[in-house]
């Protein structure tokens, strides 16, 4: 077997061994509340912002519905989403691997997507599980597009991105601070805005076709509630102490020889949106909504751990070019 088809069949392995354990985790023991919430996607009755993130919930009932033609109803509907898990755990390790590749060889690469599914574990917290391992993979697929200058590829993505999570808007953040050709550069400004309009005009839509409010009280609700939350709860401290703590000094050894996109993103776009946004716009326990922090952060620190790893090594010492 070709070394390219033995790691094709260890992310999909992966993607398999994911879904699975994210069905009996969570889904499978939480039938009745995952089923009603489902529906409630489905039949437009939830609230903001839970009503615009429609992407995997349809995809899902569609293998619910074509499931019920030979499943009994609870059957049919655990099936549904496992296959679902497993084509979305799958997309987002796909996505990852290619991204890891612009920097590592298959060994660096396969690395990087272990320590990143060493963390998803912890990382999985309850009904929005899917939705967040989807932006979690389009981050990594749009990073892929904008290290490859193919940024017209990021318009459709980030068209498709609007039907799924907000926050995927904040990969035009990471495109404006982080693309090849600088800020100075005036086709990345017009890009950015060009992007900006594309996603808008794609959440007009879920808007026109939801309906419902989304602004005024659910944007007080997002800035008084969730950090309000953070507050009391202090466990989410921990979490990331244990997630992320142990990169630090990895990501920052050798940071000025690493890869421009990598460190531009690691000292603007997350300090900016992820760690302080995040304190008051998500419950910073369930870190999957951050899982963006570790395809930045596990290359860099990757960059330090494993060097030999690293395209192009024998020009690189400590960081520096030799």
């Amino acid at each position: 077997m070709a070394a390219k088809n033995k790691i094709i069949f260890l992310v999909f392995f992966a993607g398999i061994i994911l879904g699975y354990y994210q069905l009996v985790r969570t889904d499978a023991p939480n039938y009745e509340l995952k089923k009603v919430r489902h529906e409630s996607i489905v039949n437009n009755s939830i609230e903001y912002p839970y009503k615009y993130r429609l992407l995997n919930p349809y995809i899902t009932q569609v293998w619910i519905t074509a499931f019920k033609a030979a499943l009994p109803e609870k059957a049919a509907f655990l099936a549904g989403y496992f296959l679902q898990n497993v084509i979305v755990f799958s997309f987002m390790l796909f996505c990852l691997l290619r991204f890891f590749r612009l920097w590592f060889d298959d060994t660096g690469a396969v690395i990087c997507l272990l320590l990143f599914g060493l963390l998803v574990p912890l990382s999985l917290t309850g009904y929005d599980v899917l939705g967040d391992m989807t932006t979690a993979g389009i981050m990594a697929l749009g990073f892929y597009f904008i290290n490859m200058g193919k940024e017209k590829l990021l318009y459709p993505l980030v068209f498709i991105a609007a039907f799924n999570e907000l926050q995927l808007i904040l990969l035009i953040s990471f495109y404006f601070f982080g693309a090849p050709e600088g800020l100075k550069n005036k086709k990345v400004w017009i890009n950015s805005v060009l992007l900006t309009i594309t996603f808008l005009a794609a959440y007009a839509i879920v808007y026109y076709l939801r309906g419902g409010s989304a602004g005024g009280s659910e944007v007080q609700w997002y800035f008084t509630k969730d950090a309000a939350f953070n507050i009391a709860h202090k466990d989410w401290i921990i979490l990331w102490l244990l997630m992320i703590a142990p990169f630090v000094y990895f990501v920052f050894k050798g940071f000025s020889g690493k890869p421009d996109f990598l460190k531009k993103s690691a000292v603007i776009v997350l300090p900016l949106f992820y760690f302080l946004a995040f304190f008051f716009i998500a419950r910073l326990r369930e870190i999957d909504k951050a899982l963006t922090i570790f395809t930045i952060l596990i290359p860099l620190a990757v960059y330090s751990l494993f060097p030999n790893h690293v395209k192009g090594h024998e020009q690189i010492k400590d960081g520096k070019k030799s």
